[in-house]
């Protein structure tokens, strides 16, 4: 039910509004010259190299199946964010079974998916032909991959033994690690952002991988750490090498096929090099990243993200006396509950004991390596925008997802979860309008916009949003024009 409706959602009227919208500009316009390269493009070579070449690839399938139309590049967008989903249900669902009980975790994981199928940013990116319910979607891909990978029954050498022996062979002895690995690998070839989710996860596979040599099942006198840790180096040194270094690199490489002229077989610091054209590809993306200078009236902190304290007009046209609107913003009513919910999912976890085996660390790991970076990136560069959150906003839901299965114990809990879910359904009818372009009258549209302090210093004051006003600094108070 959660995968028909964030289907549902996403498809319905996914050709309004026609034409190219926001930075579609780029990104579907790159993908038609990757998959068609004609006239009917309209460019004569690429409008953006500011990201690997994968995304573009991704929105390509959709123009070759469909066609080079507003259904063609927006398709595969729509898919990604309803696969995201379903990724998001199977994690925490994975997550909570064993630590309650299988009707409670299935509360938790419907739960979590449904508030991301309903989410109003992850709705808007995925039904514009954009990057990041690409990397939103492999992003979880690499959590529940490597949260299978942690769960499984190791052999002597830590292999998988519920794989089949010839997936073992292919795999180093783990599968789901090798998956784990290509999600990873994707996710850096769509945005250089989706290798953010490596920072925790890796530090949490090797948290277990040494717990797991503490404490072998069987074991009369489990070693001490030191010779834990020396343990799990031997055993693990060279599949980790290998599936979290090498393949993730061959993957994103590969992403590079048929992009890059040159020979080869050249050497890779030769002119005329395939190795040196990818080389100097990411030293432009890097000048580009570091380069971003000046002011965007969209812009927003990284720490204002979450407090909603600057959506972006994606789109907007006034005609016959309507209002047409996408505006990527974020709902309230689950945000803040998600922020407030993985604080108390940190505390809940120190006063357990702080164990690598409970749901609560995942979540914290993958929410704070997907936000952390861009606190950091964000003092060093203006020009950081609201939908770069998406990664970390599945994992918000996931830990209401995990407050949910808790209080479907009770009662109250039970009329708490529905009270809120009827909340939720609400808000989302009533903010659907602006997200996905559909006609309001001038004043419905105002009483969709909570906070309008648009002055901007030194700059015209944002009335409504205009493509014209596309310069100089972003509003000082909360404004969602």
């Amino acid at each position: 039910m959660v995968t028909l409706g964030a289907a549902a959602v996403r498809l319905a009227g996914l050709t309004t509004p026609a034409g190219l919208v926001f930075d579609e500009i780029f990104y579907a316009r790159n993908a038609c010259r990757f998959v068609i390269d004609t006239a009917q493009c309209g460019i004569n070579d690429l409008v953006s190299g500011a990201h690997p070449p994968l995304g573009n690839w991704l929105i390509g399938t959709g123009i070759r199946l469909f066609g080079y139309d507003e259904f063609g590049w927006r398709i595969a967008s729509a898919v990604a964010g309803t696969l995201g989903a379903v990724l998001l249900y199977v994690l925490v669902r994975r997550l909570l079974a064993g630590q309650l009980s299988a009707t409670a975790a299935t509360v938790g994981a419907a739960t979590a998916a449904g508030l991301l199928a309903t989410d109003f940013l992850d709705l808007v990116q995925s039904r514009v032909a954009m990057l990041d319910s690409f990397v939103t979607m492999l992003v979880i891909a690499v959590v529940l991959f490597v949260v299978l990978d942690s769960a499984r029954r190791r052999g002597p050498r830590g292999e998988d033994l519920d794989a089949p022996a010839w997936l073992r062979r292919l795999s180093i002895g783990r599968p789901w690690r090798l998956a784990a690995s290509l999600a990873l690998g994707s996710a850096v070839a769509v945005k250089w952002s989706g290798g953010y989710v490596a920072f925790g996860l890796i530090a949490l596979l090797v948290a277990r991988e040494i717990a797991a040599s503490a404490s072998r099942p069987g074991d009369d006198s489990p070693i001490g750490w030191r010779a834990a840790v020396a343990d799990a180096f031997r055993r693990e040194i060279v599949p980790s090498l290998v599936l979290l270094g090498v393949v993730p690199l061959v993957v994103y490489l590969a992403s590079y096929a048929g992009r890059v002229e040159g020979d080869l077989l050249a050497l890779p610091w030769r002119e005329g090099s395939v190795w040196r054209g990818i080389l100097e590809h990411q030293l432009a993306m890097l000048r580009f990243h570091l380069g971003l200078a000046g002011n965007h009236p969209y812009e927003s902190a990284a720490w204002s993200w979450i407090v909603l304290k600057r959506p972006v007009a994606y789109s907007f046209a006034s005609s016959a006396g309507a209002y047409r609107e996408v505006l990527a913003i974020g709902n309230p009513l689950t945000w803040w509950p998600g922020a407030f919910a993985l604080g108390v999912a940190a505390v809940r976890w120190v006063r357990s004991g702080g164990s690598l085996a409970r749901p609560e660390v995942v979540l914290l790991l993958a929410a704070l390596s997907t936000y952390l970076p861009w606190l950091v990136l964000s003092g060093s560069r203006s020009q950081v925008f609201i939908w770069y959150l998406l990664p970390t906003i599945p994992f918000l839901y996931a830990a209401l997802g995990l407050w949910a299965a808790l209080a479907w114990g009770s009662l109250p809990g039970r009329v708490a979860i529905g009270l809120a879910a009827f909340a939720v359904a609400v808000s989302f009818a009533f903010f659907y309008p602006i997200l996905t372009a559909a006609p309001l009258t001038p004043d419905e549209w105002r009483s969709h916009i909570w906070f309008a302090d648009c002055r901007r210093p030194g700059a015209p004051t944002l009335v409504v949003p205009d493509d014209e006003i596309n310069r100089g600094p972003p509003p000082a108070g909360w404004c969602w024009i």
